[in-house]
């Protein structure tokens, strides 16, 4: 892998650990990780307010996933194990995204979904960028 490569990969790691960084900061600012400050911030937004906030973030994590899942594939080490973890972070990344259209008053399970699939997301996100970056040492 030549050093040009290395470096680009190590840029885009950066700027990615930032965005996971603000990200969940700006989450924690709005729910302050409490199922009733989540509840209280998902349950007066409209359909089209959601819909407007989960366009761009489904796009936006899609491609980061994309590129740090395919930056994970570069070596020939790839396991089945690492296989299964860019799924699992795929599958996190849509639970978090779209369990805010089901959040009402009543649905307490999908407050904890949501809870759980963000910060599961950004803990297995920032793992995986941490292996991405010592594969390329």
């Amino acid at each position: 892998m030549t050093t040009l490569y290395k470096n680009t990969i190590r840029y885009f790691l950066i700027m990615f650990s930032m965005l996971l960084f603000t990200g969940m900061w700006m989450f924690i600012e709005h729910t302050s990780l409490n199922i009733q400050e989540l509840q209280n911030y998902y349950t007066p937004k409209s359909f089209f307010g959601l819909l407007e906030t989960v366009s761009p973030h489904l796009f936006a994590m899609g491609m980061v996933t994309f590129i740090l899942t395919h930056f994970l594939a570069l070596k020939k080490r790839n396991t089945f194990i690492e296989s299964k973890l860019t799924l699992i972070l795929f599958l996190l990344m849509l639970s978090s995204n779209l369990s805010g259209f089901f959040i009402n008053e009543d649905s307490f399970l999908l407050l904890w979904i949501k809870l759980f699939s963000t910060l599961l997301f950004f803990i297995l996100s920032l793992s995986l960028a941490i292996k991405v970056y010592f594969r390329t040492k």
